[in-house]
C-alpha cells in the first residue's frame, strides 16, 4: 500500500467559497478554503478511478507491478504518456514499426522501431537495454543503431529512418515534446534469438524545472522543485506560479537539500525524486506520490499551493485556553486498528536492475511490547525513491508519527485564522500538558470561529542516527530459472590435422556447452579464396568435426538450443601451410626448401618410407625455418615427408606434401 499517515482532512463551509481564488484553485478547492494532500494518508480529494493503462498507473498497482511494467515497452492504440522525474530506468509504449531489406539483402533483415520514453522534454537519454544486455555488449556490434531524441519542442525528424523507410516516416513526424528512442535491428539470432527484443534506458528526467531560489531552470531531483514543476505544467494542475507560495516552496526545497549521513560513512541529499509517472494515474495520485518521496504535505489554503517537506516544525503559535470559544476534544490513543510497530517497505533499487526491492525491515521493540507483545506490521510503497537509507529514513518517520497518538480538537476564536493547517503550534490548555503538535484538520464554523485538529507531532519524529538506525540491506535470494532462449558458446577450439591415405584434412575440437537445451552445434570456414563465412555442418551433436582438402583460415563453431537460440560464434585462425615445398637428398639425409608463412612459431615433419600419410609418424624435431636438413640417413634411403605449421595458440594448419628424396 502506499505510504500513508492519517493527515489533513480539512473542509470549509459554503459560506467562504467566495473567497476562494478562481480557475486552477478554483477548480481544486470548490467551496473549501484549506486541502491538503498528504505523504502518507488518503486523498483528500475524490479521485476518478483512472482506466486500465499498458503501464499499470493508478492507485490500483503496486510500486513492484509499476516499476516492472514501466521499463516494458509495448505496442497498444492509444496509452498515456509518462512523466520522468530524476533519474530512472525507462521504456514506454512502439508507436512505430517498421522492416527493411538489409545491407546483406535479406528481406525484413533490418527491423526500425520508435519507443517513446516522456511525454516532455528530458535532459539526457543514457545507457540503452536490449533485454538484459547493454547496447555496449559485444553481441550487438554491427547490428545495432540507436538515435537519441529528447523531446525538444523544436526537434527534427528523424533523418535515418526518413531515409529507410520508404516514405513511412517523413520529415513532419517530428515527435515534438516528446523524448523517444529511434532504433535499428539487423535481426540476426544469436544476437536476438527471440526477434526484437524489450527496449529500455536510463533518462535523466525533466529539465525544464524550476528552481525560485537561483532562477535557473533545468534538471532536478528536488521532490519540492519537482512538485512544483508538476502543478504548472500543461498536463499537471496548470497553476501558475502566482498561485504557489514561494517562500514555503523555497523552505521545502532546501529542507530536501540538506545532506543527511548515511552507515557507510558518506552522505546523501535528505529527499529525492527518481522514478516514473503515468498520467493515467489521475493528478491527485502522482502529487501524492511526489509528497511521500519527502515526508511532506501538499497544502491549498487561501487561493495558493503551499508545499512542504518532512522536518521539524518550529512552533509558529501557542494555543492557550484564552483562545477557546467552544468544547475540547481529547483523543489520548489511536485505535487499535490504526496502530502499527513495525513498517515494511518496497523501494526501487538501481542496483537490482532498477527493481522493486524489499528495504529491510523496521521493527520497534519499545513499542511492540507498549502492543502487549504483537508485531503489527505496515506495508509502504515508495515508487519514486531509490536510495535504500533515505527510505529507511521515511519508514522511521512513519512509524514515529504513528506512535504520537494524542490529538485535540478545539473550537476556537478567529485568532486562530492565523494559522493553516501543516504548521507547527505548541498546545497549552488547561489541564493538559503542554506538547507540540502540527495542525492537521482546519474548518471555519459556520457560526464563526476556527475549528482545529492538532496531531501530536515532535522534533524526535525526525531524529536519525545513521550508526543505529539505518539498518543493512543485504543480498536479496537469487531464484536461477531455467532459460531455454539463452545458450553459451564454446569456451575453447583446438584445431588438428588428422592422418589419412585419401587426403589431406583439417579436424576442429571444441569444448562441450554445459546446458540441457543443448540441441548441437553449428561448424563453418573461411576459405583463404573467399572472404564469407561458409557453412559446413549443422546440428552436430559431437564436439568435433573433419574438414576435407581445403585451405580455411579460420573456422567457428557456434552452440543451438532446442529452443532454436544460437550462442555467439566462437573462432579460431587456422594457419596457412608451408609454400612450394621441394626435397633434395644430401650426404646422410634429405633437405626441404620452401616458405614459412608469416606468424608460424615452428613447423612439424611427418615422415614414411612409402608415400602413405596413414603410416607416416612426426618426427621430433621442429624446425622454425626452411631449409631444413633431415638427417641420420644412410645412402640410399628414401623418405616421403609431410609439413604443417603451428601457430603460438597451438593450432596446426593443413597437412602438406609428400616431397620425396634419396640420401646420398
Amino acid at each position: 500500500m502506499p505510504a500513508a499517515v492519517p493527515l489533513i482532512a480539512v473542509v470549509a463551509a459554503g459560506a467562504v467559497s467566495a473567497a476562494v481564488g478562481g480557475g486552477v484553485i478554483g477548480a481544486i478547492v470548490g467551496a473549501g478554503a484549506a486541502i491538503g494532500v498528504s505523504l502518507i494518508g488518503g486523498a483528500i480529494f475524490p479521485q476518478k478511478r483512472p482506466r486500465n493503462s499498458a503501464l499499470g498507473g493508478g492507485s490500483g498497482g503496486s510500486t513492484a507491478q509499476e516499476a516492472q511494467q514501466r521499463t516494458q515497452s509495448f505496442r497498444q492504440p492509444i496509452t498515456e504518456h509518462q512523466i520522468v522525474l530524476g533519474r530512472a530506468k525507462v521504456s514506454g509504449p512502439i508507436v512505430f514499426l517498421h522492416s527493411s531489406t538489409d545491407d546483406e539483402g535479406r528481406a525484413d533483415g533490418f527491423f526500425h522501431m520508435i519507443v517513446v520514453l516522456a511525454g516532455h522534454r528530458v535532459r539526457a537519454i543514457g545507457e540503452v537495454f536490449l533485454g538484459d544486455k547493454s547496447e555496449s555488449d559485444p553481441a550487438f556490434a554491427g547490428l545495432l543503431r540507436v538515435d537519441r531524441h529528447l523531446g525538444d519542442p523544436d526537434q527534427a525528424a528523424n533523418a535515418n529512418l526518413i531515409a529507410e523507410t520508404g516514405g513511412k516516416w517523413t520529415e513532419h513526424h517530428r515527435g515534438r515534446g516528446r523524448a523517444h528512442l529511434a532504433l535499428r535491428l539487423k535481426l540476426r539470432p544469436e544476437a536476438f534469438p527471440s526477434g526484437p527484443p524489450n527496449v529500455a534506458a536510463i533518462v535523466e528526467g525533466a529539465d525544464t524545472i524550476l528552481d525560485p531560489r537561483t532562477g535557473a531552470v533545468g534538471w532536478s531531483d528536488n521532490p519540492a522543485l519537482c512538485l512544483a514543476w508538476y502543478l504548472t505544467a500543461t498536463f499537471g494542475w496548470k497553476a501558475s506560479w502566482e498561485d504557489i507560495d514561494l517562500p514555503s516552496l523555497i523552505a521545502a526545497a532546501n529542507i530536501c537539500d540538506e545532506i543527511v549521513g548515511r552507515r557507510d560513512g558518506t552522505a546523501e541529499r535528505r529527499y529525492t525524486v527518481n522514478g516514473t509517472l503515468s498520467l493515467a494515474e489521475g493528478k491527485i495520485e502522482i502529487t501524492r506520490k511526489i509528497v511521500a518521496a519527502m515526508a511532506g504535505v501538499l497544502v491549498v489554503t487561501g487561493g495558493r499551493f503551499f508545499v512542504h517537506a518532512g522536518a521539524p516544525a518550529l512552533p509558529a503559535a501557542t494555543i492557550t485556553s484564552a483562545e477557546l470559544r467552544g468544547s475540547v476534544t481529547v483523543q489520548g490513543s489511536r485505535p487499535r486498528r490504526d496502530l502499527f510497530n513495525g513498517v515494511r517497505a518496497v523501494y526501487v533499487d538501481p542496483g537490482k536492475n532498477w527493481q522493486p526491492t524489499d528495504a529491510p525491515p523496521l521493527l520497534a521493540a519499545n513499542y511492540v511490547a507498549e502492543d502487549g507483545g504483537e508485531q503489527i506490521y505496515r506495508d509502504l510503497d515508495f515508487p519514486l525513491t531509490t536510495s535504500p537509507s533515505m527510505v529507511q529514513r521515511l519508514m522511521k518517520v512513519e512509524l514515529e508519527r504513528n506512535r504520537r497518538q494524542r490529538a485535540v480538537t478545539v473550537q476556537l476564536n478567529l485568532s486562530a485564522l492565523r494559522l493553516r493547517p501543516w504548521d507547527g503550534v505548541m498546545v497549552a490548555l488547561d489541564r493538559l500538558t503542554p506538547f507540540p503538535a502540527r495542525v492537521v484538520g482546519w474548518r471555519l464554523a459556520p457560526e464563526g470561529g476556527i475549528d482545529l485538529t492538532l496531531a501530536e507531532e515532535d522534533a524526535a519524529v525526525w531524529d536519525w542516527n545513521p550508526a543505529t538506525d539505518e539498518r543493512a540491506t543485504g543480498d536479496s535470494p537469487t531464484v536461477v530459472l531455467p532459460q531455454p532462449g539463452v545458450i553459451a558458446a564454446p569456451a575453447s577450439i583446438s584445431v588438428e590435422t588428422p592422418q589419412t591415405i585419401s587426403f589431406a584434412a583439417l579436424s576442429i575440437a571444441w569444448s562441450a556447452v554445459g546446458s540441457a537445451h543443448l540441441a548441437g552445434y553449428e561448424v563453418e570456414f573461411r576459405p583463404l579464396s573467399v572472404a564469407l563465412w561458409q557453412g559446413f555442418a549443422g546440428g552436430v551433436s559431437a564436439t568435433s568435426a573433419t574438414i576435407p582438402a581445403i585451405e580455411p583460415t579460420a573456422l567457428r563453431v557456434r552452440a543451438q538450443a532446442r529452443s532454436g537460440a544460437v550462442s555467439g560464434w566462437r573462432e579460431v585462425l587456422v594457419p596457412l601451410p608451408p609454400g612450394g615445398l621441394t626435397a633434395t637428398g644430401v650426404a646422410g639425409g634429405i633437405q626441404i626448401s620452401g616458405s614459412v608463412p608469416g606468424g608460424t612459431a615452428f613447423l612439424q615433419v611427418f615422415e614414411a618410407d612409402a608415400d602413405d600419410l596413414a603410416a607416416a609418424v612426426k618426427l621430433p624435431a621442429e624446425p622454425t625455418a626452411l631449409p631444413w636438413t633431415r638427417t641420420g640417413l644412410a645412402a640410399g634411403q628414401a623418405r616421403w615427408l609431410w609439413l604443417r605449421a603451428v601457430s603460438p595458440e597451438g593450432n596446426v594448419s593443413a597437412l602438406v606434401g609428400p616431397v620425396t628424396a634419396t640420401a646420398l
